[in-house]
């Protein structure tokens, strides 16, 4: 047991509050900004542009989620054969689709996608180390793809990308996809990496080329979402969107903010400067509602029905 006053104890004490920090001051900074681009428009335009989404393009959306979810089981299933466990496709999907739906709509990923992980595969048998290893391996697989698409999309740029109203040129962004793609061409198997205590390998180059695609898949989907809601554009913007999209969604993640609600837009806002804002907001609000909302009601039954299966044993 550790000393109270140890300065592992104030490190962590310490690594929480600026983390708790961190995460009201984006919120405060992210509602402030809100406010002014909202304050350009009005709900009742936004309204307007809401009905405006047709019923196809819904459907459309609703699909590319099923199948941006559908891969995120793959996440699982990969990591799952690293760590050498087998415990079903079923199961392997309810962890992963309840484990992503948590961490979407409620942030700080470990603590509300490691539960659901952690009770499901507890449930099939799994140890400690082996929840955490698989934790681990779905992490690594969503930040491989994450790097790989904006490293080669910096790579071939030619227009400068807007990041929190700085306008980065193209020389620049060589520079940095470039760096980021000379850095996952580094990658080895037999590495390790470690959460929480635990220790994981890093698979072989076969299983990481199938990360690498998973994962590339997976942002791809979950970008096109919202590139179907969004107002008319040519499928060759999709690339900026695309873009837009991951830039956002790293900024959400950093911040902790629940689901990056309010950094993820002002992102998106900032990103795409030249579309119509109240359409744009239009969009992002019915992402929320297809890519998360709806996805969480399904995924709080599903764990809500596999806890009570765990306690009625007798009654499933």
């Amino acid at each position: 047991m550790l000393d109270p006053g140890s300065p592992y104890q104030i490190s962590g004490w310490l690594r929480r509050a600026v983390t708790a920090l961190v995460t009201l001051l984006a919120l405060t900074v992210a509602t402030i900004a809100l406010r002014h681009i909202a304050a350009e428009t009005s709900w009742d335009r936004i309204a307007a542009d809401i009905v405006q989404i047709s019923p196809i393009r819904l459907t459309v959306a609703a699909v590319l989620t099923v199948a941006s979810y559908v891969t995120l089981i793959g996440y699982d299933v990969l990591a799952l054969r690293v760590v050498g466990r087998r415990v079903g496709t079923g199961a392997a999907a309810l962890a992963s689709f309840t484990s992503y739906v948590f961490s979407h709509n409620f942030g700080f990923a470990t603590v509300t996608g490691g539960i659901a992980r952690w009770r499901i595969y507890r449930s099939k048998g799994l140890t400690p180390g082996e929840v955490a290893q698989v934790m681990v391996m779905t992490g690594v697989t969503f930040w491989m793809g994450v790097f790989l698409i904006l490293g080669g999309a910096f790579v071939v740029a030619t227009d400068p990308v807007t990041v929190v109203g700085v306008s980065v040129g193209a020389p620049h962004l060589h520079m940095v996809g470039a760096s980021t793609l000379t850095a996952l061409l580094h990658y080895r198997s037999g590495r390790t990496m470690s959460l929480l205590g635990w220790v994981v390998t890093l698979p072989t180059a076969r299983i990481a080329g199938a990360q690498f695609m998973l994962a590339t898949l997976d942002h791809m989907l979950a970008a096109a979402v919202v590139f179907t809601l969004m107002p008319a554009m040519p499928v060759s913007d999709f690339p900026l969107v695309l873009i837009a999209y991951l830039l956002a969604l790293i900024a959400g993640l950093v911040t902790h903010a629940p689901g990056g609600v309010g950094v993820f837009e002002v992102m998106m806002v900032m990103a795409l400067p030249h579309l119509d804002r109240s359409a744009l907001l239009a969009s992002l609000l019915l992402y929320r509602l297809v890519y998360f909302l709806v996805p969480l009601a399904f995924g709080l039954a599903l764990f809500a029905g596999h806890e009570w299966r765990m306690r009625n044993p007798t009654r499933s």
